[in-house]
């Protein structure tokens, strides 16, 4: 920010550089006494002098940049940076995580699939495969102690519905033991499963896997249902940028109040909860054999992101499609699984036609806060294009 230096005092520093470029053309001051300045002082604030000599020498070597301007008492300015670096570091952390697909995807979806090469020139890794027989020789082997460690666990979290019994609580808590040896066993940040199963065990492992798999999320590794490992993948960016990270989907369109009603059934993330979650016993899935427990609470209301994590039907990795808006209050369903009611700037007929036309898959994430400027440099240093609907 002080003084002008040419544009080759930056490039030898940046040729080799594969992550996000931001020049700084930060000021110490708002202003200073123009009248009284002499040419030192003027030298000292004429950082801005160089700024497009950069950005020309940027574009000449093919560099993409942003230029983040302001002074440092602008709070505007300082949040610009704090976005841009979570952005920069989570796509760091992301290429260095191990992501999971345990079973298989659900039958007939056809938006489930997942391009494993594209993983591999995103990150240079492949899926991480754990075998269902692995979950349950680990459900077998789980002692009372864990047991009974992982049922206080669930006791301070939930309010526990009278529909759920000893025997609910005593069979998730042991099945959650299990998922958390093969999640510590394959070191995973992110994971989706699915499998039907004819023994009733192997069934069980699935249905009744919902607090398992939502404590998972709630400490930082997503794990979705279905099969839809791109969706963990895509909490996986909001969990790393600060907005936390839910897995949804669209479940109806409010035309009266210009809304849109979005949840899922399966597992959450209890951190995204507004008070305690509550369990309740579910006779019968959203779509899926078994039975098993349901986790529902009231979300948060304010600003919030959707995130579609898919693939570049037309390029060689993944893609992006956000939106922001706002969780807002008004009735919701009471089905065992938490469900909210969210609106768009646009009217929500024009944002679905908008976003079905940039080939999402039909989950998403959902994250609180606007995390627009976080999300748009992460995709920048990963090479993923981004669409904002």
């Amino acid at each position: 920010p002080m003084g002008y230096t040419t544009g080759m005092e930056m490039i030898p520093a940046v040729r080799s550089l594969s992550v996000p470029i931001r020049i700084l053309n930060a000021h110490l001051d708002a202003s200073y006494d123009y009248k009284n300045a002499d040419t030192a002082e003027y030298l000292y604030h004429e950082g801005v002098c160089c700024v497009p000599e950069y950005s020309s020498a940027l574009m000449q070597i093919g560099k993409k940049f942003k230029i983040i301007s302001g002074h440092f008492s602008d709070d505007r300015m300082w949040k610009e940076i704090r976005d841009d670096c979570m952005g920069a570091v989570s796509a760091r952390v992301f290429k260095e995580s191990n992501f999971g697909l345990i079973g298989n995807t659900y039958t007939g979806m056809t938006d489930m699939p997942t391009d494993e090469s594209k993983l591999l020139r995103a990150t240079g890794r492949l899926f991480i495969r754990p075998e269902i027989e692995e979950i349950e020789e680990s459900y077998k082997r789980v002692g009372e102690p864990a047991i009974k460690e992982m049922l206080r666990q669930f006791r301070l979290m939930y309010d526990v519905e009278k529909s759920v019994t000893d025997e609910h609580l005593w069979d998730s808590a042991q099945i959650a033991v299990a998922y958390d040896e093969i999640k510590r066993k394959y070191d995973l940040g992110a994971f989706g499963y699915y499998w039907w199963g004819e023994k009733n065990i192997i069934t069980r492992l699935r249905s009744q896997s919902a607090l398992a798999v939502s404590r998972l999320s709630s400490t930082g590794c997503p794990g979705v249902t279905e099969g839809d490992v791109k969706t963990a993948m895509g909490m996986k960016i909001l969990d790393l940028i600060g907005a936390d990270g839910m897995f949804i989907e669209f479940f109806c369109m409010d035309f009266k109040e210009n809304c849109l009603l979005i949840g899922h059934d399966g597992p959450s993330n209890v951190r995204m909860a507004q008070g305690r979650a509550r369990l309740k016993h579910l006779d019968i899935h959203h779509g899926k054999t078994g039975s098993g427990i349901g986790i529902d609470f009231e979300m948060k209301k304010g600003p919030a992101t959707l995130l579609n994590f898919t693939q570049d039907c037309k390029g060689s990795t993944f893609k992006l499609i956000y939106t922001t808006g706002e969780i807002i209050g008004g009735p919701v369903l009471n089905i065992g699984n938490p469900n909210f009611r969210f609106k768009t700037e646009k009217t929500i007929s024009a944002f679905f036609d908008e976003w079905c036309q940039q080939g999402p898959v039909h989950h998403s994430a959902v994250g609180y806060g606007d995390v627009s400027r976080a999300l748009e440099c992460y995709a920048d240093a990963m090479d993923f294009p981004i669409i904002r609907v």
